[in-house]
């Protein structure tokens, strides 16, 4: 071989360059490593930690925040009946405060000064305003007096009224100057048109008479119905007709899961769970109330004010 051997350039085959070298990978440090896996006792704890805090996050909203958590629906109802005079008529409904061991003196407090500052035309207060008979006292008859209305306040009984004392009941609401409604109604005029609002006594009363309740009010007028349990609206008559039904009693379910909804509804109709349903003969709102029965929680399920507003259709 001929030439000489330069010591400072690599030895290369013949026909190779330093272009043409294989490259030998190695691993950069820098870079991060691939994700590790999680052993089965660190995903188990890290579930169950999940979990937990879920569970308590839950609990702390039902034992604690949602009961207090009122909220002011605005529902916006249209009535083919309803006078032009009437349009825009605003109606805060009031339902289910059930005052006892679960809702105190201080939560119907709340409530009312809630209410007044919605400055509503009329209040519609549908039952169970008491849990216990000791509930109904002086000091609940004048936090009730304190309610303002522009036109008028009117109530119906629930079930729960009737199970602690009616009579004390009536005598409670009507010495808060509220104006009962047992299978009654009243007329109401705007300009020379009327709006009747009626009220039936309540279901289980086994008393609850629409017939009576709107006994001599001429056909044409607009109704509007208060009753405590919105299963009557199935009950309803053809004649005399009703335009609208306001309804409370369910509390929305007050436990309601998500994907599955109400764990209990005191209804024949579970329909008739909350807000704005089509009945067979009128529709119906029936309020998730403002108290708690039973139990004293909510979940997914915060206490309802519906500020009602009808437009003539």
């Amino acid at each position: 071989m001929t030439g000489s051997y330069d010591k400072s350039k690599p030895f290369l085959p013949p026909h190779e360059t330093a272009d043409d070298q294989p490259l030998i990978e190695t691993q950069d440090k820098s870079q991060p490593a691939g994700p590790k896996k999680m052993s089965r006792r660190k995903f188990l704890k890290y579930t169950g930690l999940i979990a937990g805090t879920a569970l308590a996050g839950s609990a702390l909203d039902a034992l604690v925040l949602e009961p207090h958590w009122f909220e002011v629906t605005h529902p916006s109802i249209s009535i083919a009946n309803l006078p032009a005079a009437w349009d825009g008529v605003r109606i805060a409904q009031i339902s289910d405060m059930h005052i006892g061991p679960n809702s105190s003196l201080e939560h119907a407090r709340q409530i009312v000064d809630m209410c007044n500052d919605l400055q509503p035309d009329i209040v519609a207060l549908t039952g169970d305003y008491v849990s216990k008979a000791d509930a109904i006292t002086q000091a609940l008859v004048e936090v009730l007096r304190d309610l303002r209305a522009k036109i008028g306040k009117f109530a119906v009984l629930g079930n729960h009224d009737y199970w602690t004392n009616a009579h004390l009941v009536i005598a409670s609401l009507e010495s808060a100057d509220i104006t009962m409604l047992k299978n009654e109604h009243h007329i109401l005029s705007r300009s020379g048109q009327k709006l009747c609002i009626a009220g039936v006594d309540d279901l289980f009363s086994n008393n609850s008479d629409v017939v009576k309740a709107l006994a001599g009010v001429e056909r044409k007028i607009c109704k509007i119905l208060l009753c405590h349990n919105p299963d009557y609206a199935e009950m309803l008559p053809e004649e005399p007709r009703v335009d609208l039904m306001l309804a409370g009693h369910t509390h929305g379910g007050q436990v309601c899961l998500p994907l599955i909804g109400p764990m209990i509804l005191p209804v024949n109709f579970k329909k008739y769970a909350q807000g704005l349903v089509a009945g067979p003969r009128c529709p119906v709102y029936i309020s998730r109330g403002l108290g708690m029965v039973t139990v004293p929680v909510r979940f997914n399920c915060r206490p309802e004010l519906p500020l009602i507003t009808l437009h003539r259709a």
